[in-house]
């Protein structure tokens, strides 16, 4: 697999296992940062000359991005938040993240478990292995609940090609550990109340949430 950041290849150990070896690119720190002061002075110029642009801290916004995915170029960080992520999705059955071969790792390369399966989206290889779309979508669910309301440490980038279903057992796998988020204690609450106010329609209450 390709992507702007990285390249992931499947390998063999000497016992005879699958992995998914994922390597940084070449020149890539300097790549990205010199893209990402780029994107900030290009939002710092807009800032200067629409309203909208200046309301949103646009420059605010893509630095954070920027700063975000630098940190996802030290995949020491990324396999923390695999450990981490794996603790708070253990009480959850069929639902985890792929097992890091430690040892074989650095912040430039990162050693996985082969997970063989196909995106969580693949309805008819879903339904053709016997799984229950139900079944999966609750697990995703609790999975949410526990991420977010619960422990409060949470997977960043969960789209389609980040969460697999293994055809085989059905265990639902998120991949991609690099984006991370945390709530604290207080936000926990203010998502809780706002998910109480939106189920029970109440406008007054989502108003004063949202303060």
């Amino acid at each position: 697999a390709a992507a702007s950041l990285a390249h992931v290849h499947k390998a063999k150990l000497h016992d005879g296992s699958d992995v998914a070896v994922k390597i940084q690119r070449p020149n890539i720190h300097a790549q990205l940062r010199s893209d990402v002061r780029i994107l900030v002075r290009m939002s710092q110029a807009m800032e200067r000359r629409a309203r909208w642009a200046e309301d949103m801290d646009l420059s605010g916004i893509v630095l954070e991005f920027g700063t975000t995915l630098l940190r996802e170029l030290d995949y020491r960080i990324e396999a923390y938040n695999a450990r981490r992520l794996s603790r708070v999705l253990e009480p959850i059955e069929g639902i985890r993240v792929p097992d890091v071969h430690y040892d074989l790792s650095s912040s430039g390369v990162l050693t996985l478990e082969f997970i063989r399966g196909v995106k969580s989206t693949n309805a008819a290889a879903i339904e053709e292995a016997g799984l229950e779309p139900e079944v999966l979508a609750d697990r995703v669910v609790r999975a949410a609940v526990k991420m977010l309301m619960i422990d409060g440490f949470f997977h960043g980038d969960p789209h389609p090609g980040n969460v697999f279903v293994d055809l085989d057992n059905g265990d639902m796998v998120m991949l991609d550990t690099g984006m991370v988020g945390e709530l604290t204690f207080q936000q926990r609450i203010k998502l809780g109340s706002l998910l109480l106010t939106v189920r029970n329609g109440d406008v007054e209450g989502l108003a004063q949430t949202l303060k």
